[in-house]
């Protein structure tokens, strides 16, 4: 991922987000949950089966979650017993899903926004942010940060293999909307978060410049 290419979809997404949470996000959020009902039992279950499995990976051993000694351990065993560069992606992934999921909790505990849940049920005006009570975490959505930032990064290294490296946290976040748990913004400003992490981490696994003295020399 270019800076160029980081920039332009930063321009795009912040933006976006903003007119979805204060104008676009409850309207989007009552046409899907009057029209794709239907789809419910099929985002259910599959968002069931993606969160046992990913709770079945951070569950801890020496401390830390398997997920990250085994990325840990892949990094360490490729980058310098087989001195293979490309063995960054695995610290690169390790440092993505990390972060994504910290700052989803952290941003969440600070925008208190409520769940379109709420919207369906009781009703309420304005954007639903920093709003007290119950149901008041649903920015940014955090199913979205941890699967995009499990497969984003992998999609980015491997570009041949996009396409079906990105169809189950496409899913989770289209499941997001579906079973009314999340709006739109919600979604798109984890995705944006994930993909600046991405190329924020992605930064290690480039080769550095060559020195002026190694070069003459």
């Amino acid at each position: 991922m270019t800076l160029r290419q980081f920039l332009r979809f930063t321009a795009l997404s912040l933006p976006a987000c903003a007119l979805l949470i204060f104008w676009f996000d409850q309207p989007l959020a009552s046409f899907i949950h009057q029209h794709f009902g239907w789809a419910v039992p099929f985002f259910g279950p599959l968002t069931a089966r993606a969160d046992a499995i990913h709770n079945a990976l951070m569950t801890h051993v020496l401390g830390l979650p398997i997920i990250f000694l085994a990325l840990g351990l892949a990094f360490a065993i490729g980058r310098y017993a087989l001195k293979k560069r490309g063995a960054t992606i695995f610290l690169v992934l390790l440092l993505t899903h990390e972060f994504s999921m910290v700052l989803a909790k952290v941003l969440k505990g600070v925008v208190h926004r409520l769940r379109p849940e709420v919207q369906f049920g009781a009703g309420y005006t304005g954007s639903g942010l920093w709003a007290t009570g119950p149901h008041n975490d649903s920015f940014p959505s955090a199913h979205t940060a941890i699967y995009f930032s499990l497969f984003l990064p992998l999609a980015v290294a491997f570009p041949r293999w996009q396409g079906p490296l990105l169809v189950l946290p496409g899913l989770i976040g289209l499941g997001r909307l579906v079973l009314g748990a999340h709006y739109l913004s919600d979604v798109w400003f984890s995705l944006w978060l994930v993909v600046a992490l991405t190329f924020l981490f992605g930064l290690l696994g480039r080769p550095r410049p060559a020195r002026a003295d190694a070069v003459e020399a």
